[in-house]
């Protein structure tokens, strides 16, 4: 909403120092930023009590307090619309500056809008199956201004193959555990029933958004809801919304 070795690491500029501004007129990441983005309240959006933030976008990694970055707000009465279709949000900067809302257009696309209410680009997101064989998830952002596409893939072909081949012995260790549960609750022990019942295999998560034209990683995801932003040329409310919109769909 991330320490690739592939890249040479460029220290982060600190908050509250000048960026260039970019095409939009608005200031681009620095070279390199981590931020994390926490997804509970993402799924729970309409206890939030109103006129708070849903989300607090804070800088992560070595040497940052956990400054906060952004706000999203999600709309207390806005319809759940599953992954295809997010509810609506808008996003602002750590003083309460509009910077951008996001809102679905339908079968996985979303339209960015800048503050002024100007399209500053489109998020993509294309579903993916396990089964018969892992057709992973696709996302892609465009830029309304003609900036490069960036387009990235869930997890790599080399986790989801080992993936597949190991689930059905997972699926044999979760009937075994899920029946230890099940011992433990008749038990009384509830506590125990929980544990056993907290086990999961999760499937691949690594994902990068690169152009078409180079190597070059703009975002990059591995776990923990941490999102390394790698590219000074990406307009960071898309990277914000991009973010959002992923840690939403590994909640």
């Amino acid at each position: 909403m991330n320490h690739s070795s592939q890249e040479g690491a460029v220290r982060a500029r600190q908050p509250g120092q000048p960026q260039t501004p970019n095409p939009y007129g608005q200031a681009h990441v620095p070279a390199e930023t981590v931020i994390e983005i926490p997804d509970k309240r993402l799924h729970t959006y309409g206890k939030v009590k109103s006129g708070e933030q849903t989300v607090t976008v804070r800088q992560a990694g070595p040497g940052t307090n956990s400054e906060p970055l952004a706000y999203v707000h999600v709309h207390q009465e806005a319809p759940k619309g599953g992954r295809q279709a997010r509810p609506p949000f808008t996003v602002s900067g750590p003083n309460g500056e509009p910077l951008c809302s996001v809102r679905s257009v339908g079968d996985g696309v979303y339209e960015v809008y800048g503050a002024d209410g100007a399209p500053i680009g489109r998020i993509t997101r294309r579903g993916g199956r396990t089964l018969p064989w892992p057709r992973r998830v696709h996302w892609s952002v465009r830029p309304a201004q003609g900036g490069e596409p960036l387009t990235a893939e869930v997890g790599t072909r080399k986790a989801w193959t080992v993936f597949v081949l190991i689930s059905p012995l997972y699926f044999v260790c979760w009937a075994v555990m899920a029946a230890q549960g099940a011992i433990w609750l008749l038990l009384g022990e509830k506590g125990e029933a929980r544990k056993e019942a907290a086990w999961e295999m999760e499937p691949p998560t690594w994902t990068r958004w690169r152009g078409a034209g180079g190597p070059e990683t703009a975002i990059e995801y591995r776990t923990g809801r941490k999102y390394r932003l790698a590219s000074p040329r990406l307009d960071r409310r898309l990277a914000y919304a991009q973010a959002v919109l992923h840690v939403w769909d590994r909640a």
